[in-house]
């Protein structure tokens, strides 16, 4: 093994990490922050509003199904607590 063939590269290993803070610190110094924060604002406003209606759906969705059911029953009986629904015969009618 001669000289030559030594591996040259001592430390440049751990440059990567300053280049990248570099890159990031640049691009950050072209941003607006106000822009951003605005953003991030009605992205969490979205959110809250989004997982309103999803917990609002969830609870609802069970009592608009048993009431759909009590509909549908009522509207298959005949009969309310022995009261005939329909048309009434009147006496003169036989």
């Amino acid at each position: 093994m001669n000289g030559a063939e030594i591996n040259q590269n001592h430390g440049s290993g751990s440059n990567w990490i300053a280049f990248v803070f570099g890159a990031v610190f640049n691009l950050l110094g072209n941003v607006n922050l106000a822009f951003l924060i605005d953003y991030a604002l009605q992205a969490v406003v979205g959110g809250i509003i989004c997982l309103a209606f999803k917990v609002l759906g969830d609870v609802l969705s069970p009592l608009w199904e048993r009431h759909k059911e009590k509909v549908k029953d009522f509207a298959k009986m005949k009969k309310i607590r022995g009261i005939k629904i329909g048309k009434k015969k009147r006496h003169d009618q036989e």
